[in-house]
């Protein structure tokens, strides 16, 4: 495969196309490396990666990020040097890279308010920043060079500028955050000034020798803002400024056009990249939802990149270059793209994990070891704590049976891949297929278990993980208007009339309604088709695709729909609501349902809802009956995942695995 090539980056090579990009995880409260970090990055190098770029890491005081990795003063350099050193140690080559947020810096993070190019109000922050002068300006692009030192003094390999997502750099490359009257606003050259300012005093501070990369927008995505031109220019000019390679990604964290969720398809991005490598000789990175080794070599077959940025699928699975380089894909753990335990986190200010992959963050303090003593496990559920569970538990050693009631494994995660991007979670119930196979668990389908069956199968450790039930409805049902659950809706098993109203205003019902409304409106196959043969005009096209064959309502008792979806991933869900004109009625209380509709009352006064169907979403009981029937029969017997209290896939997954590597 052309990903497990060598390929001369600057003054290092690197032993295949396979980069992990500079993620912000917030595992360093004070700035100052630590073992946490060192064991993360560490595994990452030891699965196979060819470049890691640590990161961001902060240059001052003033353009940090909460719990970030120091590179602004020489106290950091002991521990800066410990990280280099184990992830060159254990295969990679490794980078750091320069970050400066300007306007996208909390004030609360740094004392004082923000600088930026200009005042202009930040979306992210909800903040203003102040104007930088030509001092502060100064100030900071010698703070670059003063930090690219301490980065060849620490041992990296490489660093890198970061000018995307809308940092500061961006800032001042955008006419839309820059508009400065000096020498460094109003035109094209005036506005690139600062960002090759600063390329040039890093690469005098770190020599002609030392490989240098940046990081830029191939398209800002923001209305107004720069495209794909401008980034080519941009691109030119940052190479003959002593550039050894371009690190391509999307557009801002303002932008309305998603980057990392799964409605971005795979290597959605890629051709962004192909844009700047049309631009320039020196190496180009490719970035944006490349979690699968087959889509990383297509986009290097096709000549559009000549490297691949994994960053969350290395989170989810370290090892996911060397299963690729065995030719073992089906034992990738791939990332499904719900940034749930990723971006949510940085969000909201806390420590990155990983829904699919619980050991993340916690290498330093979490070992896998063989049980001291193999036994007779019985899994009753194949959901995802289930299968977590019988997973390790089988690889440290146990004899694990795993009794699933249905035809197929995977419980609500079936269900949970099939609304408009979410299909990646399809992924992880073929990868515990392929691990329980693996690892020797006998799936026993079809099997609902009943407490004398459990009991007379005479397992040492029984554990419980029957999932959860649709909540009952809390209103008035007339004999003939019996509402559809939504996952009868997902999985085809019911076909909804024409007016639908559904009922719950959480991440189900809000994706069981898209899903409703995307009914009738045309693929992507057909959209594609359409443009080729210049079939339809746009105007009417945008409409084909926005607009499906139902009428759909969404009806919500509380303020605000969508309330349990991650602070990274809500705008999207709200966006296609809007988009597909689904109504969405909150602090509604639903006083019945019958044979022409739902009765809704709101401020006192009761309207009724005309519907053909009505669907409920209104969360979900623990099914738990089996174990409290087992309490008291068994020696040892467990309690888990949604049997035990229905919440995401996250905490499932993370019970799972605590339980598994303990037994």
């Amino acid at each position: 495969m052309k990903l497990f090539e060598p390929i001369q980056v600057g003054q290092v090579e690197l032993k295949n196309r396979i980069a992990m990009p500079a993620i912000h995880h917030a595992y360093t409260p004070e700035g100052y490396v630590n073992e946490r970090l060192i064991k993360y990055y560490e595994t990452r190098a030891r699965g196979g990666a060819g470049l890691i770029t640590a990161g961001g890491c902060t240059i001052d005081n003033l353009g940090q990020g909460p719990m970030m990795i120091g590179l602004h003063d020489d106290k950091y350099l002991d521990g800066l040097k410990k990280l280099a050193r184990a992830i060159r140690d254990n295969g990679a080559k490794a980078a750091a890279q320069l970050y400066h947020a300007g306007r996208y810096t909390h004030s609360m993070m740094i004392g004082q308010q923000p600088i930026a190019p200009s005042a202009v109000a930040s979306r992210f922050t909800r903040e203003t920043p102040r104007e930088m002068t030509l001092e502060d300006i100064e100030t900071v692009i010698e703070n670059y060079g003063l930090a690219a030192r301490r980065t060849r003094e620490a041992g990296f390999d490489a660093v890198e500028v970061l000018a995307s997502a809308g940092y500061l750099i961006c800032q001042f490359l955008s006419p839309l955050t820059n508009q400065r009257t000096d020498q460094y606003g109003g035109s094209w050259d005036n506005r690139k000034r600062f960002g090759l300012e600063v390329v040039r005093r890093v690469r005098e501070a770190v020599g002609s020798d030392f490989t240098l990369l940046v990081r830029i927008s191939g398209h800002d995505f923001m209305p107004g803002s720069n495209t794909s031109r401008e980034a080519r220019l941009f691109a030119a000019d940052l190479e003959s400024a002593g550039v050894d390679c371009l690190n391509v990604t999307g557009g801002w964290h303002e932008s309305r056009v998603p980057q990392v969720t799964g409605e971005l398809p795979r290597g959605g991005f890629a051709y962004l990249a192909r844009e700047i490598k049309a631009a320039v000789a020196v190496p180009v990175i490719a970035s944006n939802r490349i979690n699968d080794p087959l889509v990383a070599e297509k986009v290097l077959e096709h000549g559009m990149a000549d490297l691949v940025n994994m960053g969350r699928p290395l989170i989810a699975d370290p090892d996911l270059p060397n299963k690729a380089k065995n030719n073992n894909p089906a034992a990738i753990r791939r990332c499904i793209a719900c940034n749930q335990g990723c971006f949510d986190m940085v969000f909201t200010l806390q420590d990155v994990h990983c829904t699919v992959n619980p050991l993340a963050g916690r290498e330093y303090d979490v070992e896998i070891k063989p049980a001291e003593k193999p036994r007779k496990v019985l899994v009753i559920g194949g959901g995802p704590a289930g299968m977590e569970t019988a997973r390790l538990a089988a690889t440290r050693g146990h004899k694990v049976n795993l009794w699933e009631k249905d035809q197929r494994l995977g419980g609500h995660l079936r269900y949970a891949a099939i609304p408009p991007g979410k299909q990646e979670f399809i992924t992880l119930l073929d990868y515990y297929e392929h691990e329980l196979a693996r690892n020797g668990v006998t799936v026993v389908l079809n099997r609902e278990a009943s407490a004398k069956e459990v009991v007379s199968e005479n397992a040492d450790v029984v554990i419980v993980a029957t999932g959860a039930r649709g909540a009952k409805a809390p209103f008035t049902v007339k004999n003939s208007a019996q509402p559809v659950s939504a996952l009868a809706i997902l999985d085809g098993s019911v076909v909804p009339g024409e007016r639908v109203v559904v009922i719950g205003g959480g991440s189900v019902g809000c994706e069981t309604a898209v899903s409703i409304a995307e009914m009738g409106a045309i693929s992507a196959e057909n959209l594609k088709f359409l443009i080729e043969n210049e079939a339809e005009t746009a105007e009417n096209l945008k409409e084909l695709l926005n607009r499906g064959s139902r009428e759909v309502t969404l009806v919500e008792l509380e303020k605000g729909i969508g309330r349990d979806i991650g602070i990274s991933t809500r705008w999207v869900t709200i966006k296609c609501i809007r988009r597909l004109g689904i109504r969405a009625m909150d602090q509604c209380t639903v006083k019945e349902v019958n044979e022409t509709g739902v009765v809704l009352e709101k401020e006192g006064k009761e309207t009724l809802l005309p519907a053909d169907t009505v669907v409920l979403a209104i969360g979900a009981a623990a099914e738990n009956a089996l174990y409290e029937e087992l309490k008291g029969k068994l020696e040892e017997i467990h309690l888990i995942g949604d049997a035990r209290k229905p919440r995401k896939i996250t905490e499932a997954l993370r019970e799972g695995f605590d339980l598994g590597r303990k037994l």
